[in-house]
């Protein structure tokens, strides 16, 4: 939602994206949901059938169909303003240095996320994109395969995160 909020507020002077996704939320779900079957985790498995019918139905309203009054368990109205929000082409729009972040060991929003970011807005001169190879959703520093286990042991912001969102702040405050 970062590049809705800027562009509602023109007295940012730029906008940081901390795992920010580029594509359908109903394929982030799927694909969250696929990935924590993989790991076999408890009832994943039996979440992913319901999950691809609810994408399904997510896929027929953006094609035009009417939306059930509830998508994904959620009120469809707000379900329909996510379906419509773009994020990258929110931010396309906007004239202020972002800086956008990744935790390559993330599962919730991936690479492929970060390189829809790349691809959008890598060619600006007003854009820093990072990404952290040891890092998840949370940006907390963990190794081998992203598990939901990591969020429940306490840990903090890998501190070279917070030392580049402090450069890039101070770099545009100049």
């Amino acid at each position: 939602m970062a590049p809705r909020i800027a562009k509602a507020d023109p007295r940012l002077a730029g906008l940081i994206i901390l795992a920010g996704n580029t594509r359908p939320l109903e394929d982030l779900i799927l694909e969250q949901v696929e990935y924590l079957a993989s790991l076999k985790d408890p009832g994943a498995q039996s979440q992913c059938d319901r999950i691809r019918q609810s994408v399904a139905e997510i896929k027929k309203v953006r094609a035009g169909a009417q939306p059930p009054s509830a998508i994904l368990g959620m009120p469809a109205a707000y379900m329909l303003d996510l379906i419509r929000y773009d994020p990258v082409a929110e931010a396309r729009q906007l004239s202020i240095p972002m800086l956008i972040l990744q935790g390559e060991r993330d599962y919730q929003v991936t690479m492929k996320d970060f390189e829809g970011w790349k691809a959008a807005l890598g060619h600006r001169k007003d854009v820093a994109l990072k990404a952290y190879p040891a890092l998840n959703h949370l940006f907390i520093a963990g190794s081998g395969k992203s598990k939901p286990s990591e969020y429940q042991t306490p840990g903090h912001v890998a501190e070279e995160v917070v030392e580049d969102i402090a450069q890039w702040v101070h770099a545009i405050s100049k």
